[in-house]
């Protein structure tokens, strides 16, 4: 679609604003076709950050596509430091059929405290002689061997993520103590490894000895910092020993409540490997003082910048108050990873820019 500069000065200003918002949630280009061979929509469970137990799963689903007429072998191994994690047991594969389809897979690690920082995908003809493709994304699964006293297991508010000031993060997680008189846990936050500035956070109760599951909740209630990790401890009944602790790596991003967008999520979760123009959806709430309401926007970035070849979403004019929206963004065309999006909040003139924030992300396009 293209516009004459000076046909659209004869035409109305709404007309001619419909026209560029039309223009700004398309792609800039027309889709370029996809690799032949490609494994996308990835999903882990459970989700990354984690900590686990060494012998648990982590089970991985995904979408395959092959035009090798013969057939294909999928696998996903565990990477620590840029080489196959120590000590780890992982999933066969069966042959695969030309064309496209869903499958699932598996890793553990059998022993030692390691941490998980990428997962690689290959995909093989059926002889294992010639590899078709390689990708590999980032995760953070923290592998603990400890038989007596462990934390692991845990769930929490998604993450990356935006909040309003005083807003809390849920953490659960499973437990195990050989200690008779019981143990206390905390979730703690963390900010460039110190704790976070102006924080509050759940207390703990005495949970039994054995195994079980808990929760905990923090948030902080003012200033500037992001939180990046997040503590979890588990002590003695009477705190005098510390007995497991662990940092899990997370970015919570803590704003004022006045004009906000927060409450994140993602689909397809991240990190993920997409086809091209297939769309990474978002959901949100925001929050606005604006009496003629805001425009909110999530746009992809790369290195700093916004992601070549992306299309997205445009935006309606939300109403003064809070409420619940949705958005989407695209990649196109050239091989990129998206490692931020970029959330704004302007007034309903675009004008006057009433928020800010950017989250990491990892979703890389093929």
């Amino acid at each position: 679609m293209k516009l004459n500069r000076r046909a659209l000065r004869r035409l109305p200003i709404a007309f001619v604003f419909l026209a560029l918002l039309l223009l700004a949630s398309v792609p800039a280009v027309a889709s370029a076709a996809s690799a032949p061979d490609l494994v996308t929509q990835i999903s882990l469970a459970p989700r990354t950050p984690n900590v686990m137990p060494i012998n648990t799963d982590v089970d991985i689903t995904f979408d395959y596509t092959t035009t090798e007429a013969g057939g294909v072998r999928i696998f996903a191994r565990p990477f620590t430091g840029g080489a196959l994690t120590p000590n780890y047991a992982a999933h066969g594969s069966p042959l695969y059929p030309v064309g496209s389809g869903s499958s699932s897979g598996f890793f553990t690690i059998t022993s030692g405290n390691v941490t998980v920082d990428h997962i690689r995908f290959e995909m093989w003809n059926a002889s294992q002689t010639t590899r078709l493709y390689v990708a590999f994304i980032p995760v953070s699964y923290k592998f603990r061997s400890a038989t007596t006293n462990r934390i692991g297991l845990i769930g929490l508010t998604a993450t990356p993520n935006i909040l309003k000031f005083k807003q809390k993060v849920s953490v659960s997680f499973q437990y195990k103590t050989t200690r008779a008189a019981g143990v206390r846990i905390f979730a703690r936050p963390l900010t460039s490894g110190s704790p976070t500035p102006h924080y509050a956070a759940s207390g703990s109760p005495l949970y039994a000895v054995g195994t079980g599951s808990g929760s905990g909740w923090f948030t902080v209630t003012k200033g500037t910092a992001t939180v990046t990790k997040i503590r979890l401890t588990m002590w003695n009944a009477t705190r005098t020993k510390l007995l497991f602790t662990v940092d899990v790596p997370v970015s919570y991003a803590f704003k004022p409540a006045a004009n906000i967008v927060n409450s994140i999520k993602l689909t397809p979760a991240n990190p993920n490997i997409l086809k091209f123009g297939e769309n990474v959806g978002l959901t949100f709430k925001y929050t606005t003082t604006q009496a003629g309401g805001v425009r909110i926007w999530a746009r992809p970035f790369t290195s700093g910048a916004l992601t070549p070849n992306y299309g997205a979403h445009g935006s309606p004019i939300y109403p003064i108050g809070t409420g619940a929206a949705s958005g989407f963004f695209t990649i196109s065309d050239g091989t990129v990873r998206v490692d931020q999006i970029r959330l704004q909040m302007w007034n309903a003139a675009q004008t006057k820019l009433l928020f800010q924030a950017k989250i990491p992300v990892s979703y890389q396009f093929k």
